[in-house]
């Protein structure tokens, strides 16, 4: 039995357009962010959700508390969908972060993961969670559709671990913008990708 699983990445917040490492951090959603969220809300819509789950984080929450009113679902929450935790430079500008490490930056640009920052947590650590996470609500829920709100970077982890493609390849494709939305079914321990990162449906806003 096909189990329906679409997750997606929080709406725009004040951290966003900061350019923060907004990672246990919260920020306020930004005027953009809740048209992004009207956005979400209509082109889901029609989907029937059973069960609705998020990371604690209230840009995570508010996103999906719409379409949570409308199905008549608590939300349940989940640590493990939480954002990558950054360290010592959780919640800092990036261009504060520049200043004390430049090769951090550099680093990313080149593999498209972030190291190097004392005390932050490694990418297959969120990419191990989240699947984990992940896991256990598709076997819990075997033949609902569920909705899942998380955050870029994890969301990403998750993505490239079941299908086994690294971060430094396919960046674009695998790019979670705010509100992106990505489908899946699972079925018999397995996870299949039917609508990957997709802002389409936001019409250039």
């Amino acid at each position: 039995m096909k189990t329906a699983i679409i997750i997606v990445r929080h709406t725009e917040t004040v951290g966003n357009i900061e350019q923060r490492l907004t990672g246990r951090h919260d920020y306020e959603i930004t005027p953009r962010g809740r048209i992004l969220i009207e956005k979400l809300t209509q082109e889901l819509k029609n989907v029937i959700f059973q069960k609705v789950y998020s990371s604690p984080s209230k840009r995570a929450i508010k996103t999906i508390e719409p379409l949570a009113r409308r199905n008549k679902v608590p939300i349940e929450i989940e640590e493990d969908l939480s954002e990558m935790f950054f360290g010592e430079y959780d919640g800092w500008k990036w261009e504060e972060v520049n200043r004390i490490n430049p090769n951090i930056k550099k680093t990313q640009n080149k593999i498209n993961e972030i190291y190097g920052i004392p005390g932050q947590e490694t990418m297959e650590k969120v990419a191990e969670r989240m699947y984990q996470c992940i896991l256990k609500i598709a076997q819990d829920n075997e033949g609902k559709n569920i909705l899942i709100c998380s955050h870029g970077v994890a969301i990403e982890a998750f993505l490239r671990k079941i299908t086994d493609v690294a971060f430094c390849h396919e960046r674009e494709i695998y790019c979670q913008h705010n509100v992106a939305i990505n489908e899946l079914e699972y079925e018999k321990d397995k996870f299949n990708i039917v609508r990957l990162a997709d802002i389409k449906y936001l019409g250039g806003e």
